[in-house]
This record gives C-alpha cells, sequence and structure tokens, in this order.
C-alpha cells in the first residue's frame, strides 16, 4: 500500500472510529448522573465513560489496522515506541466539562509514524462536527476546507489560554495580563483538542498552554499546520509526567506570542 493511500485509509477509520466513540461518549454524558467519578489527581477525573470509550476506539481500529500499537490517556501504552509510531488517542478530551455537563469536548485521535504525525482527527459530537487533516492534504471539517485566521496583530485577536494545577500560576496569569495589555482578548475551553481545531477553523486566532500531553495535542497540531497555521515548543511523545507547552496559531501571531511569553 503506497504511503498516501494508507494515510488516507487511517483517516477513513480514524474518522468512523471518532463518531462511533463519540456517540458512546454523548450517551454516557446525557446520563453521566450514573457514573463514579474518580480522582487521578489535582482537578483531574476520570470516570468509566473514558475508559470504555477508549476500549471502543482501541477494538474499533484493531479491526482494520490490528498490528498497530495504540497510546491512550486512559488505558496506557501498547508497545514501547508506540509514542512514535502508531495511534494516539484522547478518548473524552474535556472530561472535567463533559463531568459538569458542559458540553465542550471532544474525541482525538492521531496516527503517527517514524514521529511524524500523519492523520489527525477529532470529534465533537454535541456540535456533530468531524475535524480531519491528512499531511500534504488539508485540513477539513465536515467536508469544508479549513483555514486558519488572517489575525497577525494581537489587538485584533481572539486567543484560547489554557492552564493546569500542575504549573506555577505565574505561568497562566503573567500571560494573560500579558495578553490583555496588548488588546487580545482571550477564551479557555477547557479542552485542548477543541481550541486547536477552533485555531484551525478559524474560530480562534491562536492557543496556547503551558502544560499539555501528548494525547491532548497530536491530532489539532496537524489540523492548526494543514490549516495553513503553525505550532511551536510542543515535543511529541510528551506522556505523563514529562508534560510540555505548546503555542499554535497564524504564523504571524505565533511569532509575536513567543516573544511576548
Amino acid at each position: 500500500m503506497a504511503e498516501m493511500s494508507a494515510d488516507t485509509a487511517r483517516c477513513d477509520t480514524a474518522r468512523r472510529v471518532a463518531e462511533a466513540a463519540g456517540a458512546l461518549a454523548l450517551g454516557f454524558f446525557r446520563n453521566r448522573g450514573d457514573l463514579t467519578i474518580e480522582r487521578k489527581g489535582p482537578q483531574d477525573l476520570v470516570s468509566r465513560a473514558d475508559r470504555e470509550v477508549e476500549h471502543l476506539i482501541r477494538l474499533e481500529i484493531a479491526k482494520d489496522f490490528p498490528e498497530d500499537t495504540v497510546l491512550g490517556e486512559e488505558l496506557g501504552d501498547q508497545a514501547a515506541d508506540s509514542g512514535d509510531t502508531g495511534w494516539v488517542v484522547d478518548p473524552i478530551d474535556g472530561t472535567q466539562n463533559f463531568l459538569r455537563g458542559i458540553p465542550q469536548f471532544v474525541v482525538s485521535i492521531a496516527y503517527r509514524a517514524a514521529g511524524l504525525t500523519r492523520v489527525g482527527v477529532i470529534h465533537d459530537p454535541n456540535a456533530d462536527e468531524t475535524f480531519w487533516a491528512i499531511r500534504g492534504q488539508g485540513a477539513f471539517r465536515n467536508g469544508a476546507r479549513l483555514s486558519v485566521s488572517p489575525a497577525s496583530q494581537l489587538r485584533d485577536a481572539v486567543i484560547g489560554v489554557g492552564h493546569s494545577p500542575r504549573h506555577a500560576p505565574s505561568e497562566f496569569t503573567s500571560v494573560m495580563t500579558a495578553l490583555v495589555d496588548a488588546g487580545a482578548q482571550t477564551r479557555n475551553y477547557c479542552c485542548a483538542a477543541l481550541q486547536l481545531a477552533y485555531v484551525a477553523d478559524g474560530r480562534l486566532d491562536a492557543t496556547l498552554d503551558p502544560y499539555l500531553l501528548d494525547w491532548d495535542v497530536a491530532a489539532g497540531i496537524l489540523l492548526v499546520e494543514e490549516a495553513g497555521g503553525e505550532a511551536r515548543l510542543f515535543v511529541p511523545g510528551r506522556i505523563a509526567p514529562n508534560a510540555d507547552r505548546l503555542l499554535a496559531g497564524t504564523r504571524g501571531l505565533v511569532r509575536r506570542l513567543q516573544t511576548l511569553i
């Protein structure tokens, strides 16, 4: 199978699986009162929904690509090299939102070969939107080609800003102060993958976060790049507890933001 057709086949699988996983997650969301919530750490929650959705993703990927490995947030790493070649999945990105009844959570699935992300899919079951990208072939939402916004000045920008209790508060507050001083507006959807999809779609002009892991961003970074944007700082393969920073957006804004922060 040629490389291009292999990427296309994996993207087709990822889209199908993400939408099936999203439907399962949405069912749990509508009946979340029945879920037992567990605490993995400060402001870090998990439930049976996360695990069952990831289990579904793994089973469905294995039907089409039984030899492929999977790195997932909840069920771990099938092989030592799966961060370099294999699938990277977040079954429910935005678990805090999910468990609190806020309809801002997504399924994120990416495929990486030799350290390079080839396919990225993010499905938002609440809005019935599927974002996908194949390296070198552009980014799309429900079939419509995506492009990042034309924004290049902070005074015109709306920027997603994430934070976590695992980093110093100043890493968030200093950035927020600098952005507001520069005239930018900010948003925090508490869902890194969704914010990256919104950057690719021009709904946000950029997004930045001081603490992210591979499954949070593997698909979203490719979406932004294939939509004409840029991502910096994050090193692929980061898994807990070795998080990394990410800055992604329009090329002009990324350069200005990197200087600013």
